[in-house]
């Protein structure tokens, strides 16, 4: 015992020096996901310059141009959901009004107004038999309204060891487990035109959900399945004001558009989408309607389908 502790306390000073030397970084991580304990501090000995490396004056090149190419198909996705204008206009702009728990708003700080839109959209013009979420919330409520409107029969999978809101009520099957625990027999379940909604930690580590969805559930996945992942900025980096988040699960994405862009199918691109003038215009009128004022309109969501 005396020798681990004289071990340690040695350890402790060569730590110190390497910081006050400059030698490492030590990157602490905030509390945003079951995977990373709230004390979990990493020591890397390589010091990283935290920017944006792809910016709005220099995005990616050959991610733009691979989504810039599928434009019209985009905005041909977009004016369908048009028909759905009227029922999207029952969802509550104001989270103090809801009528039930399980209903959706638009006033959230987790799902912005164009990914809640495209939910609703895809689930109500697929029909799915199912739609299985790895994260969920107030994306689970976009959906199960979407299932109430249209009378489908669509089953909701919930995988979440947190779910960030009060919603077993509406799902059909409920796994609170990490997703690196689960059976993932599951996911030979899902079928042409089924959703698959990704909305997990966002960090690529030894074991940790992203992992085992790029890795292990993927390259699993059926023909025509749709797969929505959240939080991806594409093809610009994650915002500088997200930089103590540590995300990296775009940069999986990347990797698989880059090697292979025949592999998907990139359906809708909701952050790319908000920053082009001719896109983002389609529901412009929908979000200058009463009630909308002061709502985040803009998407974070990237959706695809397995060719």
């Amino acid at each position: 015992m005396e020798f681990l502790k004289r071990y340690k306390h040695k350890l402790i000073r060569k730590i110190s020096h390497k910081i006050k030397s400059s030698q490492i970084n030590l990157v602490r991580f905030s509390w945003f996901a079951n995977q990373v304990s709230p004390e979990t501090i990493a020591i890397l000995d390589y010091p990283l310059n935290l920017s944006q490396r792809y910016t709005a004056e220099k995005p990616h090149k050959k991610i733009r141009d691979l989504i810039s190419e599928n434009k019209d198909r985009y905005k041909n996705i977009l004016l369908s959901f048009l028909k759905y204008e009227e029922k999207l206009k029952e969802i509550s702009s104001n989270r103090d009004q809801i009528k039930n728990s399980t209903d959706p708003t638009w006033d959230n700080i987790w799902l912005p107004g164009l990914d809640g839109v495209c939910i609703y959209g895809f689930v109500s013009s697929l029909k799915p038999k199912i739609f299985l979420e790895i994260g969920s919330g107030n994306s689970t409520k976009f959906a199960f309204k979407a299932i109430n409107d249209n009378k489908l029969r669509t089953k909701i999978i919930s995988i979440d060891p947190h779910p960030r809101d009060e919603i077993d009520a509406i799902c059909d099957s409920i796994i609170r487990s990490p997703l690196e625990e689960v059976d993932l027999d599951i996911f030979d379940e899902l079928d042409e035109n089924d959703i698959l909604f990704i909305d997990n930690s966002h960090r690529v580590f030894m074991n940790s959900d992203v992992t085992t969805v790029f890795l292990d559930i993927i390259p699993r996945l059926k023909k025509g399945v749709i797969i929505q992942i959240h939080d991806i900025f594409l093809p610009y980096d994650y915002p500088p004001y997200w930089i103590e988040r540590y995300y990296s699960e775009q940069y999986m994405l990347a990797s698989y558009l880059l090697a292979n862009p025949d592999f998907f199918e990139i359906l809708l691109p909701n952050f790319f989408i908000s920053k082009d003038d001719d896109l983002k215009f389609v529901f412009h009128e929908f979000w200058a309607s009463k009630g909308f004022e002061g709502i985040a309109n803009h998407g974070q969501s990237f959706w695809l389908k397995i060719k």
